[in-house]
C-alpha cells in the first residue's frame, strides 16, 4: 500500500520564501545569502579598527598591564582579539622578546577544562590524568623555559572570560602572577618582569564580575571599550559581505567598493538603528534582504533604499523595546 504524503501549507510557505530569497540573491549576483551568520568568519570579512587594534598591541608590547576588551554582544570583540593574535607573532617587545600566543575561545569551562584548554592553546604537553593544578604548573614551567631559553613572552587570549566557573579564574590568576617567588629566586635578575600577558574579552557585566572575583588581576588590567562602527565602517562591513557572497572578496578594495543593492542612506539608517554593532547591522541587513526579496518577486526591483531600511529598523526597535 502506498501512502500519499502531501505538502503542508507550512512547508509550501517556507519553500516559496526560500525561492524568493534565492531569486533576489541571484539577481544581485550572489551565490548565497550575504548576511548568513558565522561562528568564526573568514578573516577577509573583518573590518579593522586600526587605532583600537594598535592600542591593544601597544599595551602587550609595553608589558605593563593585562587587557580586557570590553563591549556588548556582537560588537566585534572576538574579531579584534583574532586580529591582535594575528599581528603579535611578527613583533617583539621593548626588550626584544618575541611572542608565543594562545587563544581560548570556549566558554562555560570548569577548572580542569580551562587548564587543559590553556595548555592546548599554548602547545604545552600534559597527561590527561593530571589535576588542573598540575596542568597549569606545566604551563607555567613551559612559559618560564620559553622566556629564559628562547626569549619569548606568552600572550594568552581568553574570550568571554567571566562565562567560566569561578575556580577557573584562579588558574588565570596564577599565570597572571608569573614569575613566582621561587622562579625569581632560581633565576635572579633574569626574571624582573611578568612573563605572561592576559588579553581577555567580555561585556561590561563580565568586567564587573572580574572586579568582584579577581580584583588582584583587575587592578593590573586595562579595560578597553570597543568603538562602534561609524557609517563608513558599516558600509565596508556590508560591502565585504556582498563581495564575499559574489566570490569577489579577494579583489575587495576598502577604498573603492560596491554596496549595490543598498543605497548609502539605507546603510546609514541601518547603522543608526544598530548603534554601530556589527552583529546587529548583519541582522538588520538580513531583514532588509527579506523585504527586498519580496519586493523583487512582486515588482522586479531588488533595491534596498531608505524606505525598506526604515521599515526594518522600526520593527527592530519595537522588538528591542518589548525585550527590555
Amino acid at each position: 500500500m502506498t501512502i500519499a504524503v502531501h505538502e503542508s501549507a507550512l512547508i509550501r510557505h517556507f519553500n516559496t520564501r526560500k525561492e524568493t530569497l534565492r531569486a533576489w540573491e541571484e539577481k544581485i549576483g550572489c551565490k548565497f545569502s550575504p548576511f548568513r551568520g558565522y561562528k568564526m568568519p573568514d578573516s577577509r570579512l573583518y573590518v579593522e579598527h586600526p587605532e583600537f587594534l594598535d592600542s591593544i598591541v601597544d599595551l602587550v608590547l609595553t608589558n605593563e598591564r593585562h587587557i580586557f576588551i570590553r563591549g556588548p554582544v556582537g560588537s566585534g570583540k572576538s574579531t579584534l582579539m583574532l586580529l591582535a593574535l594575528r599581528d603579535l607573532p611578527t613583533l617583539a617587545d621593548r626588550r626584544g622578546n618575541k611572542f608565543v600566543t594562545g587563544y581560548v575561545g570556549m566558554t562555560g569551562l570548569y577548572e580542569k577544562q580551562m587548564a587543559a584548554a590553556i595548555a592546548d592553546s599554548l602547545r604545552v604537553k600534559y597527561r590527561r590524568s593530571w589535576e588542573s593544578s598540575q596542568i597549569i604548573e606545566a604551563v607555567a614551567q613551559e612559559c618560564l623555559r620559553r622566556y629564559v631559553e628562547e626569549r619569548c613572552r606568552t600572550a594568552l587570549f581568553i574570550e568571554d572570560v567571566a562565562d567560566n566557573q569561578e575556580a577557573a579564574f584562579h588558574k588565570l590568576r596564577y599565570l597572571a602572577d608569573l614569575p613566582t617567588e621561587e622562579m625569581i629566586d632560581a633565576y635572579g635578575g633574569a626574571l624582573d618582569e611578568p612573563i605572561v600577558t592576559l588579553i581577555m574579552s567580555g561585556t561590561a557585566e563580565y568586567w564587573n564580575a572580574m572586579l568582584n572575583f579577581l580584583p588582584q588581576i583587575a587592578d593590573r588590567t586595562e579595560p578597553l571599550d570597543v568603538p562602534p562602527f561609524d557609517d563608513a565602517k558599516a558600509m565596508e562591513f556590508i560591502g565585504r559581505r556582498l563581495a564575499y557572497a559574489r566570490g569577489e572578496i579577494d579583489r575587495f578594495n576598502p577604498d573603492d567598493f560596491d554596496i549595490y543593492p543598498f543605497t548609502v542612506e539605507a546603510v546609514k539608517i541601518i547603522n543608526t538603528a544598530a548603534r554601530g554593532n556589527p552583529r546587529d547591522i548583519r541582522m538588520l541587513a538580513r531583514g532588509c534582504q527579506q523585504v527586498a526579496a519580496e519586493n523583487f518577486r512582486r515588482f522586479g526591483d531588488p533595491m534596498i533604499g531608505s524606505d525598506i531600511a526604515e521599515l526594518v529598523a522600526d520593527a527592530y526597535n519595537s522588538i528591542l523595546q518589548e525585550v527590555r
